[in-house]
Formats: structure tokens, sequence, C-alpha cells
């Protein structure tokens, strides 16, 4: 006899704690009368997900092969993903426009090679990512023993019912299943959305700015082992002598006279900025570069040289975009912070890019821990209990501190306009001014937020990404230990 499924939770959406506590308390006021326990009606749901598509667990080793489609009024572009297993190693790779990034898992770790072939170990927030996706992907939740993880039954209503997996190490996966014939409808984790129209056929929605079409291609043996990824690959050329160039400031962003493609620019610097080097369309227009749109809708190009004093990028890849703010050419982020020894300096209001192999620490400075989110640097502020991941050195306007709303609201920061009791390190910050958004953060996976040049223009900073430190000395009295 098949479990009976749970009953509607009148007016209650997503993951939330009052879905869950409704499903829950029909189970347990039915044990006693027949009804089934939630570890059998959790069952009972896969078993009917599987009779109906008759999907099993995949093989140890594995392949998916995707085609992705960007299809929004008057444009259209296509990109392909290959996903990619074998035991303890998982990568997913994604090709369109001419680039092709990969991100993926190594005997625990997780690497990130980026647009220009340059290869990093990143962070846990991508690391619980990906086991998340790979989990999924590989049908882990269809073995009998959910590859350990916890089940739980998720929200319900009169059209669908769903289960929440807690996979160990990976973030909480909430997977939606049709009441009437158990297909799947959608699966649900930080920064990892899908809404499938049919086995095969899905609508991407992870990143909720460029929603894709996806669709499944292949399913199947890989065709040999997975290569070992190396770490390197840098593009920057680095001067026998350290080169300093001026910075200016403009609105909240910090500007230095740069070149690309030969041609000289003004270009602001901006940690946030994690794909290619954004180019003004007035600038992209006078360079000899051809463009072709990507998946993503984004106007790309390759092999274009980028010279900040005497360092030299000799081939990048970059994109038109309307995003450059007012009074820069160009935007640079990702290719700076990823190999080199990026150098702030309030006082002589300098920037400099130092070559890492080179880099002598300095005297003087508090060393704090910054983490990498793939070519992005990331600073940990704590308030009391509560730690905040903000992405350091970025345009935030006026403010010293720009958080998403939930993530203010879990440090106590809700409806403030100043930002009050943050640590850096061992560095007692003042008092910052603080704006609360919610522009394109994804709190739940780790991205609470980020750190303007007025907190960063405090100190003299060395941003050491590849080492994972950041060395901060005060340069006034604004700090204190």
């Amino acid at each position: 006899m098949e479990p009976r499924w749970p009953r509607r939770t009148l007016g209650v959406r997503g993951g939330s704690r009052l879905a869950f506590a409704a499903i829950t308390a029909v189970i347990a006021i039915g044990v006693g009368c027949g009804y089934d326990s939630p570890g059998t009606i959790t069952s009972g749901i896969l078993r009917k997900y599987q009779r109906q598509s008759g999907s099993k667990p995949l093989t140890a080793g594995g392949m998916i092969r995707i085609r992705l489609v960007l299809s929004r009024a008057g444009i259209e572009a296509s990109g392909s993903s290959e996903l990619l297993w074998e035991p303890w190693r998982y990568r997913e790779t994604a090709s369109s426009g001419g680039w092709t990034t990969t991100r993926g898992i190594e005997y625990g770790k997780a690497f990130y090679t980026d647009f220009d072939g340059v290869t990093r170990v990143v962070s846990e927030p991508v690391l619980r990512e990906l086991m998340t996706r790979s989990y999924f992907w590989r049908r882990a939740w269809l073995f009998q023993n959910r590859e350990d993880a916890r089940t739980f039954l998720g929200p319900a209503d009169d059209a669908s019912v769903s289960i929440r997996f807690q996979p160990p190490g990976a973030n909480p996966l909430t997977m939606s299943f049709s009441r009437r014939d158990g297909r799947l409808l959608s699966v649900r984790s930080a920064r990892f959305h899908l809404e499938f129209s049919s086995p095969t056929k899905f609508r991407d929605l992870s990143d909720p700015a460029t929603p894709l079409e996806g669709e499944v291609g292949w399913v199947g043996l890989p065709t040999g082992r997975l290569p070992n990824p190396l770490a390197g690959g840098g593009r920057a050329r680095f001067p026998e002598t350290p080169s300093l160039v001026p910075f200016e400031r403009r609105g909240g962003a910090i500007i230095v006279a740069a070149r690309i493609a030969g041609e000289p620019v003004r270009l602001a610097i901006d940690a946030a900025a994690d794909g290619p080097v954004l180019l003004s369309p007035q600038l992209a227009g006078r360079l000899p570069l051809t463009f072709r749109m990507d998946v993503y809708g984004r106007y790309v190009a390759a092999e274009a040289s980028l010279e900040v004093g005497g360092v030299v990028y000799p081939s990048l890849f970059v994109q038109r975009s309307g995003d450059v703010p007012a009074g820069a050419d160009a935007v640079a982020g990702a290719c700076l912070f990823r190999e080199a020894v990026v150098d702030l300096d309030p006082e002589t209001r300098q920037f400099g890019l130092r070559d890492p192999e080179k880099w002598v620490i300095p005297e003087g400075y508090f060393r704090v821990v910054i983490d990498d989110d793939g070519d992005v640097p990331v600073a940990i502020v704590d308030r009391g209990k509560h730690a905040l991941r903000l992405t350091a050195g970025s345009d935030t306007g006026e403010a010293a501190l720009l958080l998403a709303s939930q993530s203010a609201a879990r440090v106590g920061l809700a409806d403030k306009v100043t930002a009050k009791g943050l640590m850096w390190g061992a560095i007692k910050l003042p008092d910052l001014p603080l704006q609360v958004s919610d522009r394109g953060f994804f709190p739940d996976w780790g991205d609470d937020g980020r750190v303007g040049f007025p907190l960063l223009l405090r100190f003299h900073v060395y941003i050491h990404m590849p080492s994972r430190w950041i060395y901060l000395r005060p340069a006034g009295t604004d700090v204190r230990r």
C-alpha cells in the first residue's frame, strides 16, 4: 500500500519553519491513527518518482552534458555545461562566447579555473555549493541510504510535496515533487535553483538576474579519467621593481590611469567585478576587438591587453558593459586580486600591484585572514558572535559598508544607518556609515555584502589573496586595538 502524502499546508510557501511544523504536526497526530512516519512518507515520495520517471542512482563515475540557452526579448545566445565525477572528485565546466570556466571538488577542496585560464583553490562556501550540486546531479538522493544525508519533510500544497535533504558538508537542498504524477518540479538551495518542465528540460534561476533555459542532452560514462587541476596560470607580468600609480576618488570608486589594448583609459578598481574586465561602450567601440554574446547576455572579447603601471597582462577577456561608473572607462577586479598583492596607500594616494613571489611582509601591520570566493577577496568582519563575509574593496558610494538586509538583521543592524561594534580581526572598527540593500546578494550562501573604500582608505592595505591574508595599518587614529 502506498504511503499517504502529507496534507496541504495552508497559505505557507518556501522552506519556512511554519510549513515544516504544519506537516510534522499532521504526521504526529496521525501516527496513532494509521498515518505513516515522516521517513516512510519521504521514501514513498521518492519511490513514486522513480517508478514514474524510471530514474536510478548514477554510477560512481559519470558524465552529464547540458545545453544552455539565454532567451529573452530580441536576444538569444547559447552555451554548454559538462558535469563529470568520480569518487571524491567532481567538476562543472561551462563554455560560451569563446570562454571556458571550471569549478570542481578535488579530494575535499574546491577549485576554480576562470575565464582567463587561471586556477585557484577557493572558499568553503564554494565547496558547500558544489557538494550540493554534486549531490543532486549524481542522484545521490536516490541511493538507499541517501548518501548519509538527513531528510525532512518540506512544505506541501494542493499540487506538490517536498523533501529537504541535508547532505554532509553541503548546503540544505529542497526538492519538490508533483502530487499528481510524482515528477520532479524544482530544486532549491543556496545559489542553486532549477524549475523542471520535463525530466530533461529546466529553467535555471540560480542567478535571478540571468535566467537560463537548460536541457540535459546526454547522461553516461566518462570518456576517461578526470585530469588533475593545477593551480596557477597567472597572466600578470611584473616589473623588476614595484611600480605605483596615483589614484583618485570618484564617488565610491577609486580610479587609476591604465592602458587597455594600447588605449589610455581611466580604470576603476572594484573587487566585486569577478568576471572579465568591463569596458564602457564608448571604449569598446574604439578598440580593435571582436565581441560575441555569451549565454549570460554579455558581449565579450578575448586577447585584450591591460597595463597598470609597470604590470602587464598581455591577454585577458573583456566585456562591453553599461555598468562602468561615471568618470571611468573600464572596471577591473578579478584579474588584479587573483594573482597580485594589491597595495592601497591612502597617505600617498597611490595604488600598486606587487609580485607575490618577491613581496616582503612589512612590519607594523595587523594580519587578518581573507577568503577567496573565486577571484573575489572576502573580508571576515565580526559583530559579537556573528560573522559577516564581505567583498573587500568595492564601490559602495558614501557608505563604508553595504549589507544585505537579511545579513544586517542577523547581526542586529536592521534599519540602521551606522554600524557599531564591529571587529576586523584584532582591530576594533569605529562607527561606520552603513547602507542596507538586497541587490544581488546571497546571504544564505555566505555573501553578506561589501566593504567600501571609505573603510579601506582608513588603512594602508596590502591584499594578498594568493596567500589568503590582508595586511592593515591604520592611516590615522580612527582605528585602535
